[in-house]
């Protein structure tokens, strides 16, 4: 039997900045060449790869076949492989680009990522991501239904259309943790759904199929009085005839669909085999140990499937080769890092030969630990029709870092608490998620180019500066958290970066250029936690990728100096190398004309880094110091002004 008992929350402040109205400066489109543009007139003639599609679905019987076994065969065997290897694709007619302009940047391409907890809050999911003033109202409504103590905060509460809006300009968004045909979210094919109310076409790759016995209604769970034994059967009652029982990622786009695969990751944790022993084990001690019992039968997971990305290609015209690669990837959290690690590495692989710009998002679970935070009510919520009563009746928070043991290891656990790009001393301060990021940061594509890890004040979302703070929203401390325990003790523990967005821009032969560099990374959180209780146990995020570049530096005023962060070696041999430098922004690509160039030779110079004038009244500068191929090596000096968002 089970005692249960209540669960109370406590919430901590969180705000992010949004974009806002910069210095207007000069741009034109991207200058696409002649061969490039006779490429993509004969790229729009052959048609799309990705046509509607889909594999064929599991009969409610083949599911219960598989909820006894670990190891399918025969024509069973085949179904589920080419269901886990076979992308669903819907292209939608309306699917226009929405390519929001933002004064001084022009027009971007926006992306979203999200883990949208299964779909589990569909209608709130819906009118956050298309209608903000829907939105607002909803949020009104739902936090003057409940106690003041359970509202949401005013300025949540008053940031939710703002964030609604700027989640709503997305052409592309990557949602993880997407069902389809699960009675947990009311057996919706969520991504489908989703992209028809956006006006959207969407891939959708299986992650998992779900053969719980207690999804399939083969099981109950026991409790400890009459009203729980028959709220919990009400809650768990399976209609067969709705149930195809699938989980996975999902990319919506405006953009056209190309093509679109999946990728199957390196197995970390088997969700069949380990979850069934594990309550087979429990299971025999029940009697002494309820509450543990009741803890792990609701954290039990039982699935045929892993970890997988979805890769898709859009049709992109202001990109050099007509495409932008977008990845949803979703990493193991049952694991230890090393193994998560592992994961990217697969992924890097698979993706080494992309010659496009490229963006891979989604819950790479970078918890630092073996094993995702989580609590009863949250587990209950994700499958039950009736959270608020569970809930209610939840035995105590659960976590897996406790309180006391944090204070006891606190010097390390703050050094990596919310940053898990934090750097690793081997024995003394481990960072146990520092070799994943140190591996993406290396990883070059065959062309060269490489992921974005820059982060300066004009291209983040606050000014705050560090690796990867161009895409990535950063705090006073690490990354703003896209995962928050629903008790974080003032938030000393339990707020997490799990979900994030990775670019690689435009290439110039090796060089990283403007188009499809990453811009105001930021953190939706008020939007999320704008509703009593959330929307998702994760908070969405967005990136800007700007597809114009400027030409133009701004005029000249009352000059200040500034010193470009070179070394002392100028130039070089600099035929293949990019020795660019630059404070608070990019380089400009190489066929911008440049405002002051300086000649050198081939061989290095010695002395200190030049000196230039530009204006005092700028409040962002950047500046670029690069040694160019052809008649002479050259190091051109650019400059340009952009205001980043307050």
């Amino acid at each position: 039997m089970v005692e249960l008992g209540v669960l109370a929350r406590l919430s901590g402040r969180k705000h992010s900045p949004h974009p806002s109205d910069l210095n207007h400066v000069r741009f034109k489109p991207f200058a696409i060449q002649p061969p490039v543009l006779a490429g993509l007139l004969a790229l729009s003639l052959v048609p799309a790869k990705a046509v509607d599609s889909a594999p064929p679905l599991l009969t409610m019987d083949e599911l219960k076949q598989l909820a006894e076994t670990a190891q399918p065969t025969g024509a069973l065997a085949a179904k589920v492989k080419h269901l886990l290897a076979t992308p669903f694709v819907n292209h939608s007619p309306q699917a226009i680009p929405k390519r929001p302009a933002v004064p001084g940047l022009g027009p971007i391409l926006r992306i979203g990522a999200w883990n949208i907890e299964r779909g589990n809050n569909f209608d709130l999911l819906r009118l956050s991501l298309s209608d903000p003033a829907a939105f607002a109202r909803a949020v009104a409504e739902q936090n003057a239904a409940v106690e003041p103590k359970q509202r949401a905060k005013p300025q949540q509460i008053a940031d939710a259309p703002q964030q609604s809006a700027h989640l709503a300009a997305s052409d592309i968004l990557i949602l993880n943790e997407s069902d389809l045909g699960m009675g947990r979210s009311d057996y919706r094919d969520v991504a489908r759904e989703l992209a028809h109310a956006l006006s959207m076409s969407y891939a959708f790759g299986v992650e998992f199929i779900e053969v719980d016995r207690i999804y399939l209604g083969l099981e109950r769970l026991e409790a400890p009085d009459q009203e729980s034994i028959s709220r919990f059967a009400q809650d768990t009652a399976v209609d067969e005839s709705r149930y195809k029982g699938l989980h996975g990622s999902a990319i919506l786009s405006r953009y056209p669909i190309r093509t679109a695969r999946n990728i199957r990751l390196k197995p970390c944790y088997d969700w069949y085999t380990k979850e069934r022993d594990a309550i087979s084990e429990l299971e025999k001690g029940k009697r002494v140990a309820s509450k543990e019992v009741f803890r792990e039968r609701i954290e039990r997971e039982m699935r045929h499937g892993g970890r997988m990305a979805l890769i898709v290609d859009l049709e992109v015209p202001e990109s050099p080769t007509g495409l932008l690669t977008v990845v949803a990837a979703h990493l193991e959290n049952k694991t230890r890092p090393s193994c998560r690690k592992d994961q990217l590495d697969d992924l890097l692989q698979q993706l080494r030969d992309v010659p496009n710009p490229l963006v891979l998002g989604g819950d790479l679970n970078t918890t630092g630990t073996d094993g995702a935070p989580t609590s009863i009510a949250r587990e209950l919520k994700k499958r039950v029709r009736n959270p608020g009563f569970w809930a209610g009746q939840a035995i105590r928070w659960f976590s897996p870092v406790a309180f006391t043991n944090v204070l006891a290891g606190s010097t390390n656990y703050f050094k990596n608490y919310q940053d898990p790009t934090a750097v690793s001393v081997p024995l003394i301060a481990v960072n146990r998620e520092a070799r994943l990021f140190a591996d993406l940061e290396k990883f070059r594509f065959a062309d060269g180019s490489a992921f974005d890890f820059s982060g300066t004040k004009m291209q983040s979302s606050n000014g705050r500066t560090g690796t990867l703070a161009n895409s990535n929203d950063r705090a006073a401390k690490g990354f703003r958290p896209t995962f928050e325990f629903e008790r974080d003790y003032g938030g000393l523990v339990g707020q997490l970066r799990l979900d994030w967005l990775l670019v690689k821009p435009v290439s110039h032969g090796g060089h990283k250029a403007f188009a499809f560099s990453p811009w105001f990374g930021t953190t939706l959180d008020h939007l999320n936690e704008a509703i009593p209780g959330q929307i998702s146990d994760h908070h969405p995020i967005t990136v800007d990728l700007p597809i114009t570049i400027p030409t133009k530096s701004f005029s000249r005023s009352r000059p200040t100096t500034y010193r470009p962060t070179t070394s002392s070696s100028l130039c070089g041999s600099c035929s293949t190398e990019d020795r660019e430098g630059h404070v608070d922004g990019p380089p400009l690509p190489p066929e911008v004309p440049s405002g002051k160039t300086k000649k050198c030779t081939s061989e290095p110079k010695a002395g200190p880094s030049p000196v230039y004038a530009i204006p005092a009244n700028t409040p962002r500068m950047y500046a670029n110091d690069r040694c160019m191929p052809g008649n002479g090596l050259s190091a051109s000096i650019s400059y340009s002004s952009i205001t980043p968002p307050v």
